[in-house]
């Protein structure tokens, strides 16, 4: 892995104090599964370019917040994390889209740098030489 996300890191854009360990071991495995594969989602081309501090920085910000997003999720679906209650007028409880705005904020931060859509492309795609309007069904053939 060519970025480096700690533990620190997570805790700090969470703003989870450094003394509290109880969520250690839930943020340590969560970047042990996710970072490996948003990198593999990363032309290595821009992973290998650590010349360019501010291209590195983007990446690894990216990374971070997909992470931190999906953390909030995980931690959102726990007993009680949800729960929220209104008095006159006031609400009070969890907000529910914060994860998922932080995870699409990182998804749109690493857009850019995924790896080449020729080459996905090429993987999945069939050659035809059949023109589209020659592959559409008529009408009264009754089958799709």
């Amino acid at each position: 892995m060519a970025i480096s996300i700690t533990k620190a890191d997570v805790k700090r854009r969470l703003m989870i104090a450094t003394a509290d360990t109880s969520y250690d071991s839930a943020i340590d495995s969560l970047i042990a599964e996710m970072q490996p594969a948003i990198e593999y989602r990363i032309d290595p081309s821009y992973l290998a370019y650590t010349g360019d501090a501010g291209l590195q920085a983007t990446l690894k910000l990216g990374i971070l917040e997909v992470v931190c997003g999906e953390f909030l999720e995980q931690t959102r679906r726990e007993t009680g994390s949800c729960e929220e209650f209104t008095i006159a007028g006031l609400t009070v409880g969890a907000r529910q889209e914060r994860g998922t705005a932080l995870m699409q904020q990182g998804y749109d931060r690493l857009t850019p740098y995924w790896r080449g859509t020729a080459e996905d492309s090429t993987e999945s795609r069939i050659a035809s030489s059949t023109s589209e309007s020659e592959r559409a069904l008529p009408a009264e053939s009754g089958v799709w």
